[in-house]
């Protein structure tokens, strides 16, 4: 019976770790934008078989995610796992920097953004393999191409961050840096219209790519928004 319990509680306790795996992964692909408001993530059988995890370690991923808000379970036909509306704003409510941010200009958000990024560079760097460096390749030479479309260029140097910070270990970090971005992103429109600079955002984007191949810390962005 000693054996039994000593063997729960260390399912137990390896189980949560994973979970918390899961919610982090699941929370780095909302708040970075590659999945949308509403969008149907599976049911919990199809999250199960996706990470390769038990029934209850599902659950308990599930549960963290609703906690943060960042996700809704719906029972029933048609249920399932559902992201939830404007994530964004709800990691910013949770977080409790919703009011302040509202009246934020974009250049400021940027200059947030930049400072956390050799950090984010630098962590990603300890972790990376090729495929993430030749993902992020891709990415730069694409925003190289659709550099005379604003539009198109930002929603691609938004992309680049996402990557580099789905390499990051640090769950803080990342899930700051995503919502920065994540915030950015829902007014790339407006962001195309101000000042942005995207020749110097190129290269500092060439220089975050190097950085993270070359496992060193790369410098932040310097693009400006007016």
């Amino acid at each position: 019976m000693v054996a039994m319990r000593a063997e729960s509680r260390s399912m137990l306790a390896s189980r949560v770790p994973r979970a918390e795996a899961v919610a982090r992964d699941l929370e780095a692909e909302i708040l970075g934008g590659r999945v949308t408001s509403g969008e149907r993530l599976g049911t919990k059988d199809d999250l199960r078989q996706r990470f390769g995890v038990a029934v209850a370690t599902v659950n308990e991923a599930v549960r963290l995610l609703e906690m943060r808000g960042l996700i809704e379970a719906r029972p029933g036909p048609g249920g399932g796992v559902f992201v939830a509306r404007s994530s964004v704003r709800v990691a910013l409510k949770r977080s409790g920097l919703q009011a302040t941010w509202g009246a934020a200009r974009f250049s400021d958000c940027l200059v947030v953004r930049n400072a956390l990024e050799p950090i984010v560079c630098h962590d990603a760097a300890s972790y990376h393999g090729e495929d993430d460096v030749a993902a992020m390749t891709k990415l730069l030479e694409q925003m190289e191409a659709e550099a005379d479309d604003r539009v198109a260029y930002l929603a691609l140097s938004m992309s680049l961050r996402r990557r580099v910070a789905k390499v990051s270990h640090n769950a803080p970090l990342q899930s700051l840096y995503l919502t920065l971005v994540g915030y950015l992103e829902e007014s790339v429109d407006r962001l195309a219209s101000g000042g942005f600079d995207v020749q110097a955002d190129l290269v500092s984007a060439r220089a975050v790519v190097a950085s993270v191949a070359k496992a060193a810390g790369g410098p932040g962005l310097v693009a400006q928004a007016a």
